[in-house]
């Protein structure tokens, strides 16, 4: 998954559980449960959002201050997807 704009890749499967988001890994026969933060970014995961568009939508729909990292945060999740 390229860093610069993240683009989900084939062969994973998703579902949402309320508050949760199941990818199902066709391929390796994984599960990953996402929780709400990870359900954001896994729907930014689009190919149009860069990772700076992640940290501001985490921020606005979170209500996080300014003073608080979040692209670490981000950049985590990314490398588990």
């Amino acid at each position: 998954m390229s860093l610069e704009r993240p683009l989900r890749r084939d062969g994973l499967f998703a579902r949402d559980l309320a508050d949760e988001t199941m990818l199902y890994d066709a391929d390796g026969g994984t599960v990953h449960v996402l929780n709400a933060t990870g359900q954001v970014i896994w729907r930014l995961c689009d190919g149009e959002h860069d990772v700076d568009a992640m940290v501001s939508e985490l921020r606005a729909v979170f209500r996080v201050d300014d003073g608080v990292e979040v692209e670490t945060d981000v950049l985590d999740v990314l490398a588990v997807l």
